[in-house]
């Protein structure tokens, strides 16, 4: 199907499912959708920790699973499915090439540089912060680059990396979001990897303004950005995203070590544990935003966490607080949250594939031959998306 078409499919199931996916488990007791579907609300709350971490790391089976209750949320595994990129480049890579690189942050980068092709002209690496990626492709492909950062300490870095292996990479310190930069697409191929929010957006406008011959974008951090709701590129669509309403697209813990789950679980038992004695203290059964926490904070025990945030918030504790009964109070509702949440995660790629679809096929309206794959598996990255296109 074509891009436009597949982004009009998307748009469709998730304006039917916004009550499905829209209220977030974490800010109600209990979503409307529990009510209309009582059967699985049951099932998903039964759910041991073993499944539990199963249907959240895999997709597919989460889908089929809910898909016995709502035989509609079939249709979103294949809307979700793309292509996987060929591998084209295998061939080996001097080990200097990666040295001081982060372990995955390389694999992701060779994977990207694995997946695309050599487009046979200057590349410009957009917000490339040392130059990582951008000094493998000139190395390999014996082209000039030029990357753009606006970060000085990393200009400076990829400044003595460039000169120290003599590579054909140049640097400008740029705001890609508010200073001129068509010089630097006009004539160049344009790579991004992982630009967030606002920067891969601006890449795409600018590509389009400029006349770019061609790039390669792969997305990340959609809910970054000035605005509070999301502009779409392409006309006609009936979905209003709220910047909230992008975080579902990357909420992922695929990637997150075990010490990581387990620390996010404590920081939403005790933030769920404080909400309770909120309203309790309020009279209030309205949902209260908190800022992020310090994450020193989750070291204090239940009490110090919460008369810290207490005391941040403005909040006056009484003496007498009963910390066990609010500390276990906190942990039944991460138990409920993290069980009834799983029908939000349904629609997560397809809210991602929305976003990407989005680009692609105002890209394609202007003139661009676009395509559209996935560079490596999502363990790896789960932001592991590419548009490329060329005139």
């Amino acid at each position: 199907m074509s891009y436009d078409f597949h982004l009009k499919q998307l748009d469709g199931l998730l304006v039917e499912t916004q009550a499905l996916w829209q209220p977030e488990p974490f800010k109600t007791d209990r979503p409307v959708w529990c009510e209309r579907y009582p059967e699985l609300t049951q099932a998903l709350l039964d759910l041991d920790d073993s499944s539990l971490s199963y249907y959240s790391s895999d997709n597919n089976a989460l889908i089929t699973f809910v898909s016995t209750f709502i035989p509609e949320l079939s249709a979103i595994a294949s809307l979700v499915v793309l292509p996987e990129a060929a591998k084209r480049n295998n061939e080996s890579i001097a080990p200097h090439l990666h040295a001081g690189i982060p372990g995955r942050k390389w694999l992701q980068i060779r994977s990207l540089f694995q997946s695309v092709e050599n487009p046979g002209r200057a590349i410009t690496e957009w917000c490339g912060g040392k130059g990582y990626l951008g000094r493998l492709l000139s190395t390999q492909w014996q082209q000039p680059v030029v990357t753009l950062e606006q970060n000085p300490q990393l200009v400076d870095s990829g400044v003595l990396l460039a000169d120290k292996y003599r590579v054909q990479q140049q640097f400008r310190k740029v705001d890609v979001l508010n200073e001129p930069i068509s010089k630097y697409l006009k004539n160049h191929h344009t790579i991004a990897l992982h630009a967030c929010g606002d920067l891969h957006r601006e890449l795409v406008t600018r590509i389009v303004e400029s006349g770019a011959p061609g790039f390669t974008i792969v997305p990340c951090c959609y809910h970054l950005g000035r605005e509070q709701e999301y502009s779409p590129f392409t006309d006609g669509l009936k979905l209003k995203l709220s910047r909230e309403a992008l975080r579902l697209a990357v909420n992922e813990t695929v990637t997150a070590h075990r010490n990581e789950i387990g620390q996010r679980n404590r920081d939403m038992a005790r933030k769920l544990g404080f909400q309770q004695l909120w309203q309790e203290l309020c009279v209030s059964d309205e949902y209260h935003s908190f800022k992020p926490v310090p994450k020193a904070w989750l070291h204090e025990g239940f009490k110090g966490y919460c008369q810290k945030l207490a005391q941040r918030e403005g909040l006056s504790l009484p003496a007498d607080v009963d910390w066990d009964y609010w500390e276990a109070k906190g942990e039944k509702r991460q138990h409920e949250v993290m069980r009834l949440q799983l029908l939000r995660q349904c629609f997560k790629r397809a809210l991602e594939l929305w976003l990407i679809m989005d680009m692609a096929a105002s890209l394609e309206a202007n003139g661009y031959k676009v395509s559209v794959h996935e560079f490596c598996k999502r363990e790896l990255t789960p932001r592991n998306i590419i548009i490329e296109g060329k005139r």
